[in-house]
């Protein structure tokens, strides 16, 4: 069996949406030079924060405070970044790091007119976490937990202020950048994903939806269901939903494009084909399953370390292909271990032609680069890594507190997640 394979050429970035020549390979260089993406439609002329601390570590507090006012090593500051001034607007100094503090504390500042709040402990506390995560959450307020002993180091500290202050941009509603391509139709890209709570008991369907330049506009879900069928039903109205707000907000797109992060069922598939056939059939649509766990491995027999290079594409046939998205770039890797491999396949039932489907996977590489979580590229497409993340927080917040937040509906367009 011959198999045929290329390295696929890496994205640029766009940055600063009103000029054409806001391009770059390297994020920091690009929000230095030119801002955020959307840094002319930015809503906001200043970013109303809340911190939340303890006597104990009050040092810590007033190091991510003139981090972000003033900056710190390759970190710049917050405003010379992302074009939008930031203010530590209120401060909580809590007596002891207890629940019950900070369940306190947190429905406290539900009140205020605060846009994200900073909860430094001094050490990973899940129960912490999750209440704080779940009140401010039901409230429409994001909020980024901050660890005291991982600030010690001043060498590392630079990058957690970078990787901190890009989230919070995107947690707040900002579009840091976006991929550039030479498209210019109308495409709506949709992850379409579910997991279970922690008792196993609930089932949670949610879609993210993105344009074709991997930017994310909206997160739509519904309440968890307990039995299967509920859940298939609401896929489809999920699907519906979702189109119709991205119709509203971009346009009609010229085909849809539906990412899987687990294999659907034949009841799941029916589910999205009655919603297509609500939306339209003649807008063209691509299923397209996105297996991160597949059996497939890939060596570079040619090079001492055997990993081949990030980017690198196998076809196994017109409608299934390996996808490299965690390999090396140039002679150097980042993580350890064998890469994990990609297998990416164009379901039969697609409409849109079989011969778009290399643009598809073309697509799903560099939507690998539209990570605001951190600097770095993902080892997977934002469409998997989005429903990653959400997935962790139902289990981490629990259904009850997840029907808070997609019942405010205040968080939808933000990517509060990361």
């Amino acid at each position: 069996m011959n198999l045929v394979g290329q390295i696929l050429k890496q994205t640029t970035l766009r940055f600063k949406m009103s000029s054409s020549y806001a391009v770059g390979d390297k994020p920091i260089q690009g929000l230095r030079s030119f801002g955020p993406y959307d840094a002319d439609l930015f809503a906001k002329d200043e970013i109303h924060c809340a911190i939340i601390f303890s006597k104990q570590i009050e040092q810590y507090a007033e190091l991510l405070k003139n981090a972000f006012t003033k900056g710190e090593g390759i970190f710049d500051n917050f405003e010379q970044w992302f074009r939008v001034g930031i203010k530590f607007s209120e401060e909580y100094q809590v007596k002891q790091e207890t629940v019950s503090e900070i369940r306190r504390t947190a429905e406290e500042i539900s009140t205020k007119d605060i846009d994200i709040v900073f909860i430094l402990t001094s050490q990973r506390n899940p129960d912490i976490y999750r209440e704080g995560k779940a009140i401010l959450l039901g409230n429409g307020i994001p909020s980024q937990f901050v660890i005291a002993k991982k600030l010690i180091n001043p060498n590392q500290r630079q990058w957690i202020w970078s990787n901190m202050a890009l989230a919070t941009y995107a947690k707040v509603g900002g579009t840091p950048w976006v991929i550039t391509t030479n498209e210019k139709r109308n495409e709506v890209v949709m992850g379409v994903s579910r997991t279970r709570d922690v008792t196993g008991k609930y089932i949670v369907g949610f879609v993210t939806v993105f344009n074709q330049d991997g930017d994310f506009l909206l997160l739509h879900s519904k309440a968890p269901v307990v039995e299967w069928e509920q859940y298939v039903e609401g896929l489809r109205d999920l699907i519906i939903e979702a189109y119709h707000e991205y119709e509203s907000l971009q346009g009609k797109p010229e085909d849809i494009i539906l990412h899987f992060r687990k294999r659907p069922g034949w009841k799941e598939l029916n589910s999205i084909n009655n919603a297509l056939q609500e939306i339209g059939f003649s807008t063209p649509y691509a299923l397209i399953h996105l297996n991160e766990y597949s059996n497939y491995r890939l060596f570079d027999t040619g090079h001492n370390t055997y990993v081949p290079q990030a980017g690198l594409k196998v076809d196994l046939s017109s409608h299934q292909v390996l996808l490299l998205l965690d390999g090396r770039i140039g002679d150097r890797r980042s993580r350890r271990g064998v890469p994990n491999v990609l297998e990416i396949a164009m379901d039969r039932r697609s409409t849109l032609p079989i011969e778009e489907f290399p643009r598809l996977v073309k697509q799903i590489n560099d939507f690998a680069r539209v990570n605001w979580r951190g600097f770095n590229p993902k080892s997977s497409p934002v469409t998997l890594n989005y429903s990653y993340l959400i997935s962790r927080l139902v289990t981490e917040i629990g259904t009850d507190s997840w029907n808070q937040v997609i019942a405010s509906g205040k968080l939808r367009d933000k990517a509060w997640f990361l």
